[in-house]
């Protein structure tokens, strides 16, 4: 939808309170332990045996890059790694490098990755559903509150889902698994923290990414990872440089890696938040200060020189890799004890990268219950054919469209491997949103034209999903403002796929409706229109929707205020309703590209007391956008045509208002019969994130107006700033046309 960006400043507060700390390190840093003596050999060297290498990854959100540049000095000096342990950040890329993955490979990966879209909740929103789409036009603020069923506000349990960094985390670890972590090309360990009871819990079995996935799950930001009865959150917590796990696991030597942040300087505590930062990062210290301790001179520590690189600079890959590179090469002297000749060290690691985690076929999906969503539902969707290798690609969109429901907060799954290693078994783990099935979004939106029209609302949409195991879903939006609107519908899927749909709705709309004379309003009338109907329907997967239904429409128009020019009057019909969507924009009000199209049609059908003769209405609507040069051009076309003799305010529109004939005042070309096309040109703009610079031509036509005024053809230039906010689209505008009008604009929402 559109680019917002709170969570991540939310990310980079809380990445550097979570589960990335670690105390100050001279730029030398030496082991802390007791020195062995030739009194005292270790059992290894008395053997003359190669000692066995643990390899410890500590926690640091992004400043974890820098153990790639560390692992590519060791590959490069040949020294071999027995077992890997990592912790948040070092978890993931020990797992990597565990499965088979090389430093420069693993590199390359992170260097290309979209850190601002892993680092969102949102999909590309070609993907989602479209009755999720249509929300888009409301421009309600995306903050979904829960309501439970005794009406107490519930909220996300974590600011960023992490269903886009498992797709890349799968992909780091070849979407494979292994019976247990023993059985990696390297062992491996992975560290998190019971969230209920602050215990430490390592990870030696079960799926690869779920394991990495609890590792890195700093509370409050990413969520938590249920695993049997633990509620499973970042390792950093409880053991940020696990030392005492690579001794338990195989290491006679440790190679730790720390990539904590420092606490704070005396100079930075300044404020509400560093008090807080830095309360965080000295509590941590305690959990990190004894493992290094335990270092002997036999073991080797590096503690990359990271300076104000932070534990969000996920886009400073190669300054973080190079930082683990130079460090390492500072205790070279060191590593090189535990060095391999040349063709040693090459058959090692070619056993490693030949023998990296590959897909099995798969035997069996399963799809664990949920509470509200019907398994089936998701397992149809899904569709995994059996006995083939997964098709990651393919999974994974179909995954995306199936989180794109909005019924999850987390879609996970995991491969496990038979007993007999012959295939995977998949199991798909919905995770609903602890805040559901009740949903509320609300939204404000005000708008000016500094001179006769200043239209404001206030939005709130109540959504009931999954009343059935077919999916049904209430939905409700009241809007208060300039104009009031009650609608509510009751959506039905007729069968699993929701293909095919039953939805009786009911709308009740009173607009206020300017009446101009010669560029000023005269009047002011409320055209109240309410409706009840049932449609026939299909989906048309993420592209649309198809409808066909009749509908009971009761009409009263009267006047407010103003000169009489119009009687008051009402009226009723009913008929039969044709719509057809499509939407593919990838994003509603600043698309790059895609197209979007909205097709409606009305026959009314024959005469009964008191309703209007027979007509008919047809209303279309077409936009399309495509990229150029820095920013991208919109295309919109719409008009509407009428047959018969019902009165204008059956179903009235008009020209006038921001990107609607701007030069022209809102609602000053009343009209049932018109035609509209406008051209812009929009780019972004480098002030803020979000915010666009546009331009745009515009031209009309009434063909029957309300002011009595039809036939001219109209024009109007616009240009405008505006801002892709949290809130929904800022607008500033001016513009100029045919009538010899300039005009200002201020909008927030779509409100003109």
């Amino acid at each position: 939808m559109m680019a917002r960006r709170p969570w991540m400043a939310l990310l980079s507060l809380l990445c550097a309170l979570g589960a990335s700390v670690a105390p100050t390190h001279a730029q030398e840093p030496q082991p802390t332990g007791k020195a062995s003596s030739n009194a005292s050999a270790p059992a290894w060297a008395a053997k003359g045996q190669r000692p066995r290498i643990g390899l410890v990854l500590g926690g640091g959100g992004a400043r974890g890059f820098a153990h790639i540049g560390a692992l590519k000095v060791l590959q490069d000096n040949r020294i071999p790694i027995d077992c890997v342990v990592g912790t948040s950040i070092g978890s993931l890329v020990g797992a990597a490098y565990a499965a088979g993955r090389t430093p420069d490979d693993m590199a390359a990966r992170v260097g290309k990755a979209n850190w601002d879209d892993l680092l969102s909740s949102t999909l590309p929103r070609q993907v989602s559903s479209y009755r999720k789409k249509q929300d888009d036009a409301l421009a309600l603020i995306p903050l979904e509150l829960g309501i439970g069923d005794d009406l107490q506000v519930k909220l996300p349990n974590a600011a960023i889902s992490t269903q886009k960094i498992e797709f890349f985390l799968r992909d780091l670890t070849f979407a494979g698994t292994a019976p247990n972590f023993d059985a990696l090309p390297i062992p491996y360990r992975a560290i998190a923290t019971d969230l209920a009871t602050g215990e430490m819990v390592v990870f030696k079995e079960g799926d690869l990414v779920t394991a990495m996935r609890a590792s890195m799950a700093v509370p409050g930001v990413f969520p938590p990872v249920l695993q049997g009865e633990r509620l499973l959150v970042d390792g950093g917590l409880v053991r940020n440089v696990p030392v005492d796990v690579a001794r338990q696991t195989c290491a006679d030597v440790v190679i730790a890696i720390d990539v904590g942040s420092e606490p704070l300087r005396r100079d930075e505590l300044t404020s509400v938040l560093s008090f807080a930062d830095q309360y965080t990062r000295l509590m941590m210290i305690q959990n990190v200060k004894p493992q290094l301790e335990s270092l002997t001179a036999d073991d080797v520590l590096i503690s990359p020189a990271l300076g104000n690189l932070s534990s969000s600079d996920f886009k400073k890959s190669a300054e973080l890799i190079n930082a683990g590179e130079l460090a390492t090469l500072k205790v070279l002297s060191q590593l090189q004890r535990y060095a391999l000749p040349a063709d040693e060290y090459a058959a090692w690691d070619a056993q490693r990268v030949g023998q990296h985690l590959q897909s099995k076929p798969v035997l069996a999906v399963k799809v664990k219950d949920s509470v509200h969503v019907n398994p089936e539902v998701v397992k149809k969707e899904l569709d995994v054919p059996l006995n083939e290798p997964l098709d990651i690609a393919e999974f994974q969109d179909n995954l995306s469209r199936v989180y794109a429901r909005g019924d999850f907060s987390q879609l996970d799954y995991e491969l496990t491997r038979d007993p007999a290693g012959q295939g995977d078994e998949l199991t798909v783990l919905p995770i609903e949103k602890s805040w559901g099935p009740n949903y509320l979004n609300l939204g404000l939106g005000f708008g000016s034209d500094f001179r006769n029209s200043t239209p404001w609302s206030f939005s709130a949409q109540y959504r009931r999903t999954w009343m059935n195991s077919l999916g049904a879903e209430w939905k409700t939006l009241l809007k208060l403002g300039s104009s009031q609107v009650l609608q509510s519908e009751f959506y039905q899927p007729l069968q699993l796929d929701g293909l095919v749909f039953l939805s009786p709705y009911l709308q009740l709309r009173d607009q206020p409706i300017d009446l101009w004379l010669d560029g000023e309003p005269i009047a002011s009338y409320s055209v109240q229109r309410n409706s009840f109907g049932v449609d026939l329907g299909s989906t048309l997967t993420k592209y649309g929707e198809l409808r066909l239904g009749a509908v009971f429409n009761d009409y009263r128009l009267s006047k407010q205020v103003g000169l009489g020019a119009l009687d008051d009057d009402t009226g009723r019909d009913y008929g039969l309703r044709l719509s057809l969507h499509y939407d593919q924009l990838d994003n509603y009000f600043f698309p790059k590209e895609g197209q979007y199209l909205n097709l409606q049609g009305y026959i009314s059908l024959k005469d009964s007391p008191g309703s209007f003769e027979d007509y008919t209405r047809l209303f279309a609507e077409y936009r399309m956008a495509r990229p150029m040069g820095k920013g991208a051009w919109q295309l919109t076309l719409r008009g509407q045509e009428t047959t018969g003799n019902a009165p204008l305010y059956t179903d009235i529109r008009w020209l006038g208002g921001f990107l609607n004939m701007s030069s022209y005042g809102y609602q000053e070309r009343l009209t049932n019969r018109f035609l509209y096309a406008s051209w812009q040109y929009y780019q972004p703009t480098s002030w803020l994130t979000g915010s666009y610079w546009g331009l745009g031509l515009e031209f009309g036509k009434n063909f029957d107006a309300f002011d009595f005024i039809a036939g001219d053809t109209m024009f109007s230039a616009v240009a405008y700033l505006a801002y892709d906010s949290f809130m929904g689209p800022v607008y500033l505008g001016a513009s100029y046309g045919d009538n010899n009008q300039a005009t200002l604009y201020f909008m927030l929402g779509k409100q003109f």
